[in-house]
C-alpha cells in the first residue's frame, strides 16, 4: 500500500511539473513522462480549460493572449484534426472570457464580447455545449466596467439590458457590475447614472424576492412559480424555497466613494440620500446592505470635500448619527471631520479641530478607539491653525510639533512628524510674519535629512513657504533674504535631490515683492529673476514656466520706479516675452491688452521726452491688430487713459493737440461702437485738460492749447452722457493760469468756468486753490467779490488768504463727491485690463 501511495504521489508531482512547464510557455502536446517518453496523459477539453482558467487567474499581463492561443489550438484540433475530445465547451469559453475580463489591454472588452457573440452563434446553430449563461454575460460586463475608454459604462449597461431578451436572467452580480462600471467611469454624469443603476438593482431585487415570497406562501417551488403554476399539487411534497436575493453593501459603497471623489456640488446631499436609503432597505428585509464603517466614512469624506461652509458641522452631526446607529467611528472618520475644517479655515475651525484630536487621544486611552491619532491627524490640525488667522497660530503649531515628538518617544511611531507637518508649521510662521522661526525649521529639516531622516526631506513647498515668508515680512533687505532661500533651493536640487524642484512660485513670490517695493534697483532684480525662470524652463524645468502675470509684474516694477528709462525697460521686457513665446510656442504668453497696458503705464510714468509718441505708437499698433481681426490686444478705456497720461507728462510742445486727437478717436470708437471695450467718461476729458495745463511752448501754441481746453470743457458741460466734476473745472482754471495767457483771454474764461462750477454745486478745495493760483489779486477779489457780494457783503476777499470750504455757501458745494481713485490714483482702474 505504501508503494502504491508513493507511485500516486510521484504521478501527481509529474503532472504538477507539466502544469508548471505549461505556465512557463510550454505546450500541452509536450505532456510526456519525464522518465520514459511515453504519453503520460492525453490532453482533452478539461486539460485545456484548466490551463486557460489558470492563465485567467494568474494576473499575468499576457494571460488573455495565452488563453486565446489555447482556445484557437483547441478549435484547430477539433475542427481540422477531428479530435472530438478537444471541442470547447461553455467552461472553456467562460475561462477565456474571464481572462479578458481581468486584462488591462485596451481591446480586452471587445475581445470578451466577441467570444460571447461566438458562443451565442454556436448555440443558435445547435451546439448545446456552449449555451451562454449569466457567468459569461457578467464577465463581459466586468470587462467593460474595468475599461477606461469612453462609452465603456454605456456598453456594460447595454449588455445587461439585452440579457433577458437573449434568454439569460441577470443576477445581483450583473446589476452590481453595471453600478461599478458607472462609478468608475470618467463620464461627466457617471455618478448620477450609477445612482440610477442602484435604483434599478433595488427594483429588480424587490420584485425577485416578492416572487419568491409569493411562491413560498403558495407552497410552490421557485421552478413552479417561474413556469406560471399557481395552484399547489396536493400529491407533491413541499419544495425548498429559493434563496432570497441579497444586496451587497460594498456595491453601494462604490457609488458613495465615487461621489466623494467627484466633488460635485450636490454630492453631499446625494450621498446622504443613498445612506438613508441603505438604512431603510436594511430595516425592510435587506440586512446585508446596512451601512458599515466604510459607508459612513465615504459620506463623511464627501462632506469634507464640499465647498459649503456648513459642511464641517454637517459632518460632525453625521458622526454622531454614525455612533447612534451602532457603528464605531474610527481614525478615518475623524480624519474626514478634520479635513472638512481644514477646507474651511476660521479661528473656530482650528479650535474645533484641535479639540477633536485631543478627544481622539482620550478615546484611545479609554479603549473606545482602536487606533491613536497619527501624523496625518496632527498635521491637519497644524494646517487648520496655520490658516486660522489667529495670533496664537504659530505658537500652537510649534506646541503640536513638540507634542508629536514626545508621542514618538512614548512609543507612538505613527506620530513622527513628516515633511507635511513641518510645512504646515512653517506656513503658520510665514503667515504670522515669524520669518526667522520659519527659516530655522527649514534648517532643522535639512539637518535631519542629512542625518538620514528621509521623512522630513524638505520639498519645493517648504522652500517656497520660507521664500514667501521673507517677501511678506516688510523688513529691510527681505528681497535679498528671499533670493538667498531660492539659491539654497537650487543648490539643494543640484546636490542630488533631483525631486526637489523649484517651480514658478519660487521666483514669482520674489518678483511680486520687488514690484511692490521701493528699492532703487528693484526692476533690475525682478528682470534678472525672470530671465532665470526663462532659462530654467528652456533647460527642461517646465514647472518654472513664467506666466503672463510674471512678465507684467516685472514691467510694473519698472513703472513704479518712475525712472525716465521705465518705458524703455518695459519695451525690453515686452520683447523678451514676445521672443520667449515664439521660441516655446506657449499660447498663454501671447501678449494681450493686459500686457500692453502695463507697458503703456511704464511710459506714462516715465516722464520721458518721447513718452507720448511711444505710447501713441503702441496704441496704433493695438488698433491695427483689432482692425485685422486680432482682438487679443484690443485697446480699451484704460489704454486710452494711459496714452493721454503719457502725453500730459511729456515735454512735447503740441501735446494738447495730440491728446485732443486721442480723445476724438475715443469718441468716434465709442459712438460708432467700433470697439466695445472703449467708453467715454469724464476722466478722458480731464486728461486732455491736464495735458493743456502742462503745455510749455510759444504763445501761439499756448493759445491754441487754451482753445482746445475751452472746447473740451464746453463739450463736457453740454454732453448728455458725461457730467463734469470738480476736477474738470479745477484743471481748466489751472490751465488758464499756467499757460500765461493774455488777461483778456484768461480772466473771462476763468470767471465763466467758476460761475458754471458754482451753478452746478461742484466747488471744492481744488477749485478754490486753483482760483488763488491762476488769478491776480485784483481779478481774484473782483470775481470772488462779485459772486459773494449778495451773500456776504461784509466779507473781505483776498487772494493771499483765500476762501475755505467752510466759508462758501452750501449751494456752491452741494454736489461735491469724494474722488473715486484707486490706490494708485488711476481713474481707469475699473477696467481690469
Amino acid at each position: 500500500d505504501d508503494d502504491e501511495e508513493e507511485e500516486e504521489e510521484e504521478e501527481r508531482n509529474n503532472l504538477g511539473r507539466v502544469w508548471n512547464k505549461q505556465l512557463a510557455g510550454g505546450d500541452l502536446n509536450d505532456m510526456k513522462n519525464e522518465k520514459g517518453g511515453d504519453t503520460m496523459v492525453k490532453p482533452d477539453v478539461v486539460s485545456f480549460t484548466s490551463v486557460i482558467d489558470t492563465w485567467a487567474k494568474s494576473g499575468n499581463k499576457h494571460a488573455a493572449a495565452k488563453a486565446m492561443t489555447l482556445l484557437k489550438q483547441m478549435e484547430k484540433l477539433y475542427v481540422q484534426e477531428g479530435q472530438r475530445g478537444m471541442k470547447p465547451n461553455v467552461y472553456t469559453y467562460s475561462a477565456c472570457i474571464n481572462a479578458f475580463a481581468k486584462s488591462n489591454e485596451p481591446d480586452a472588452p471587445i475581445q470578451a464580447e466577441a467570444l460571447l457573440k461566438e458562443m451565442k452563434m454556436s448555440y443558435e446553430a445547435g451546439d448545446m455545449d456552449v449555451k451562454p449563461n449569466v457567468v459569461n454575460y457578467n464577465s463581459v460586463i466586468n470587462a467593460w466596467g474595468r475599461c477606461k475608454s469612453e462609452g465603456a459604462a454605456e456598453r456594460a449597461l447595454h449588455i445587461l439590458n439585452t440579457m433577458e431578451s437573449e434568454g439569460v436572467e441577470p443576477d445581483a452580480l450583473s446589476y452590481s457590475l453595471v453600478v461599478s462600471a458607472w462609478a468608475h467611469s470618467s463620464y461627466p454624469k457617471a455618478t448620477k447614472q450609477a445612482e440610477i443603476a442602484l435604483l434599478e438593482m433595488e427594483k429588480w431585487a424587490k420584485a425577485k424576492n416578492a416572487a419568491i415570497d409569493d411562491a413560498f406562501d403558495s407552497g410552490l417551488s421557485d421552478h413552479d412559480n417561474s413556469n406560471g403554476q399557481s395552484n399547489k399539487d396536493q400529491n407533491r411534497p413541499a419544495s425548498l424555497p429559493a434563496i432570497r436575493v441579497h444586496l451587497d453593501v460594498e456595491c453601494y459603497n462604490t457609488v458613495l466613494i465615487a461621489l466623494s471623489r467627484k466633488q460635485e456640488k450636490d454630492a453631499p446631499d446625494r450621498a446622504m440620500a443613498i445612506l438613508r436609503r441603505m438604512q431603510y432597505l436594511a430595516d425592510h428585509g435587506f440586512e446585508t446592505v446596512r451601512p458599515n464603517a466604510r459607508s459612513w466614512n465615504s459620506v463623511l469624506n464627501t462632506l469634507s470635500r464640499a465647498s459649503e461652509k456648513d459642511s464641517a458641522e454637517r459632518a460632525e452631526r453625521l458622526l454622531y448619527d454614525m455612533h447612534q446607529n451602532g457603528v464605531q467611528p474610527d481614525v478615518f472618520s475623524y480624519a474626514a471631520i478634520l479635513h472638512a475644517y481644514q477646507k474651511h479655515p476660521s479661528p473656530s475651525a482650528a479650535e474645533r479641530a484641535d479639540n477633536i484630536v485631543r478627544q481622539m487621544e482620550l478615546q484611545y486611552f479609554d479603549g473606545a478607539l482602536t487606533a491613536a491619532p497619527d501624523v496625518y491627524h496632527y498635521t491637519i490640525v497644524c494646517s487648520c491653525w496655520a490658516r486660522s488667522g489667529q495670533s496664537i497660530a504659530a505658537q500652537r503649531c510649534w506646541e503640536i510639533l513638540q507634542h508629536m515628538k514626545t508621542r514618538v518617544d512614548q512609543g507612538f511611531e505613527d506620530c513622527k512628524p513628516n515633511v507635511r507637518t513641518y510645512n504646515a508649521v512653517i506656513d503658520a510662521y510665514a503667515r504670522g510674519y515669524h520669518v526667522e522661526e520659519a527659516e530655522k525649521l527649514l534648517d532643522e529639516m535639512i539637518e535631519r535629512y542629512n542625518q538620514g531622516d528621509n521623512n522630513v526631506k524638505p520639498d519645493g513647498f517648504t522652500f517656497n513657504s520660507v521664500i514667501n515668508a521673507w517677501t511678506r515680512s516688510r523688513r529691510s533687505g527681505c528681497g535679498k533674504h528671499a533670493e538667498m532661500i531660492l539659491k539654497r533651493l537650487l543648490e539643494f536640487h543640484e546636490s542630488g535631490n533631483r525631486d526637489v524642484i523649484p517651480d514658478s512660485r519660487s521666483f514669482s513670490h520674489i518678483i511680486d515683492y520687488y514690484s511692490r517695493s521701493h528699492e532703487p534697483d528693484a526692476g533690475n532684480k525682478a528682470e534678472w529673476l525672470l530671465i532665470g525662470m526663462m532659462k530654467m524652463y528652456e533647460r527642461g524645468y517646465k514647472d518654472v514656466e513664467p506666466s503672463i502675470f510674471t512678465f507684467v509684474a516685472v514691467i510694473n516694477t519698472y513703472a513704479k520706479s518712475k525712472s525716465v528709462d521705465a518705458g524703455r525697460h518695459a519695451d525690453r521686457v515686452l520683447l523678451l516675452l514676445v521672443e520667449f513665446q515664439k521660441r516655446n510656442n506657449i499660447k498663454s504668453l501671447i501678449p494681450n491688452t493686459f500686457v500692453m497696458n502695463a507697458v503703456l503705464n511704464a511710459w506714462s510714468k516715465s516722464g520721458h521726452d518721447r513718452a507720448g509718441e511711444r505710447a501713441e505708437e503702441i496704441l496704433l499698433s493695438m488698433q491695427s491688430d483689432l482692425e485685422s481681426g486680432k482682438s487679443l490686444r484690443a485697446p480699451n478705456t484704460r489704454t486710452y487713459g494711459l496714452v493721454l497720461a503719457a502725453w500730459a507728462k511729456s515735454s512735447f510742445t503740441e501735446k494738447a493737440i495730440r491728446a485732443r486727437k486721442i480723445l476724438n478717436r475715443m469718441i468716434k470708437e465709442s459712438k460708432n461702437k467700433i470697439n466695445d471695450h472703449v467708453s467715454i467718461n469724464v476722466h478722458c476729458y480731464n486728461a486732455v485738460l491736464n495735458a493743456v495745463a502742462f503745455t510749455e511752448a510759444d504763445l501761439t501754441t499756448r493759445i491754441e492749447a487754451f482753445y482746445i481746453a475751452s472746447m473740451t470743457l464746453d463739450e463736457l458741460i453740454n454732453s448728455k452722457n458725461v457730467e463734469p466734476t470738480s476736477s474738470s473745472f479745477g484743471t481748466f482754471i489751472k490751465a488758464c493760469g499756467k499757460l500765461s495767457l493774455p488777461v483778456n483771454l484768461a480772466q473771462p474764461a476763468i470767471q465763466i468756468a467758476f460761475t458754471t462750477c458754482i451753478s452746478l454745486g461742484l466747488v471744492n478745495d481744488f477749485v478754490l486753490t486753483q482760483m488763488r493760483y491762476s488769478l491776480s489779486d485784483e481779478h481774484y477779489q473782483k470775481i470772488l467779490g462779485d459772486v459773494l457780494g449778495d451773500i456776504s457783503p461784509n466779507k473781505n476777499v483776498t487772494r493771499k488768504e483765500g476762501l475755505t470750504m467752510s466759508e462758501i455757501p452750501n449751494s456752491w458745494k452741494r454736489n461735491v463727491a469724494t474722488p473715486c481713485f484707486d490706490e494708485r490714483g488711476e481713474w481707469w482702474n475699473n477696467d481690469v485690463s
